[in-house]
């Protein structure tokens, strides 16, 4: 760079401080830091993410003949993303691309901002928290407690919270240099989603969880 070397000591320190690089095996040796990692993560183009992940939403989908789908974390609300509805007769989506999925009331909100830093959450927690039914909270003493019942179980679940009679579960996709942005589920009727074990459900969506990472990384 030709640049004087107390210049380019001042430049590296103020990346580190911003976190856009980081040092590499405590050595002068440096690479790029999770906080810009992260924004080129969030930067990716939808129709990107959407053709990465859409094969393991049909994958889903065809699994368990329920609607499989994408969501993630923008600024400090989550919507979904993507999603694949079941070829079977009378088959009904319960998510559209684009819907703003509620932190205390969606199971793809969940799983994502439980493992976000705690301004994220105070961030979004900020905003007002709508009682679509009964069952959802709005306190946020009781979303607190949710989201640490999301990070100890590894999955988040919406039992009617957010729409009568509809159950979703869905399972964070952890990138190792950008935290969690993602969450995979599968949504469809309560009596009829309900047909599945919660583990045969858990391990499939954490199975494409962890396919969807590796394939962003490698992207």
């Amino acid at each position: 760079t030709d640049l004087p070397r107390g210049t380019v000591h001042r430049l590296i320190r103020a990346l580190l401080e911003v976190g856009y690089i980081e040092p590499s095996d405590g050595r002068k040796v440096y690479v790029l830091g999770a906080r810009l990692l992260r924004m080129i993560h969030l930067g990716t183009p939808a129709q990107v993410i959407v053709s990465l992940v859409r094969p393991l939403l049909e994958r889903l989908s065809g699994r368990f003949d329920e609607t499989a789908f994408l969501a993630k974390l923008f600024d400090r609300e989550v919507r979904s993303m993507a999603m694949v509805v079941p070829s079977s007769s009378g088959s009904t989506s319960y998510v559209q691309p684009g819907r703003v999925m509620p932190l205390n009331a969606a199971a793809s909100a969940k799983a994502i901002f439980a493992f976000q830093e705690p301004a994220v959450f105070e961030q979004a927690m900020a905003r007002p928290l709508e009682k679509f039914t009964a069952k959802a909270i709005v306190e946020k003493g009781d979303v607190e407690r949710e989201m640490e019942l999301v990070r100890r179980n590894g999955f988040a679940v919406c039992d009617e919270e957010l729409d009568p009679g509809v159950f979703s579960y869905a399972c964070p996709v952890h990138l190792d240099d950008a935290g969690v942005l993602y969450s995979v589920g599968l949504v469809g009727l309560s009596e009829r989603l309900n047909r599945f074990s919660s583990d045969a459900v858990i391990v499939e969506l954490r199975a494409a969880a962890a396919e969807f990472a590796a394939l962003l990384s490698n992207r």
